[in-house]
């Protein structure tokens, strides 16, 4: 079973930790089973969001299988008021069009193409999340962080062997700002989303 992201096992994290929890479209197996499973655990206060989930055109998991679990995801985030949080490859027309009339926050995941689809995903309200790319001379996911207005972007490490405070200098050099204000400004907007 794939009913992980952020805590592994199957079950919520103890005392006042905090996961999301969703099913990724690399693990995709019996869906209605791994639906049941994440419905069960998704209700926790301690998962506050929906995710990784998507769909990833360069997987070994069925399309159609992708698309299933996908929207089942989307309408489980609906039910719980919870955000979602996106894993895309190769699919941002298809999950743009998904996403389309949806209203719990969104979140794109280790966000790292040209500004012009950054534009066209904030443009749908969507929030980016930012990671690793930034450390990579990825110009185009500097570029896309410096031009997202600052109530609109994440960062994260991806569970890589990485100290997040690495991404936090980066993003602070790109955007001209100091981490103590980056820092508050990523508060404010995790507030916005998660509570």
């Amino acid at each position: 079973m794939a009913l992980q992201n952020r805590y592994d096992g199957f079950d919520v994290p103890p005392g006042n930790q905090y996961c999301s929890m969703g099913l990724h479209p690399w693990y995709l197996g019996e869906v209605s089973a791994q639906m049941a499973l994440l419905a069960h655990y998704a209700r926790h206060r301690q998962v506050l969001a929906i995710g990784e989930c998507g769909l990833d055109k360069i997987c070994t998991t069925p399309w159609a299988l992708q698309l299933e679990a996908f929207r089942q995801q989307i309408a489980l985030a609906e039910q719980l008021k919870k955000p979602l949080i996106v894993h895309c490859v190769r699919a941002y027309t298809e999950i743009m069009a998904l996403l389309k009339t949806v209203v719990v926050p969104v979140i794109i995941h280790g966000f790292q193409k040209k500004p012009e689809l950054a534009a066209a995903l904030l443009g749908q309200g969507f929030y980016l999340s930012f990671g690793k790319a930034l450390l990579e001379n990825k110009a185009q996911a500097a570029a896309s962080l410096a031009a997202t207005t600052a109530d609109r972007f994440f960062l994260e490490t991806d569970h890589a062997a990485l100290p997040i405070r690495r991404i936090y200098e980066a993003a602070s050099e790109i955007r001209k700002t100091g981490p103590d204000e980056l820092i508050l400004q990523l508060q404010k907007n995790f507030k916005t989303v998660f509570t």
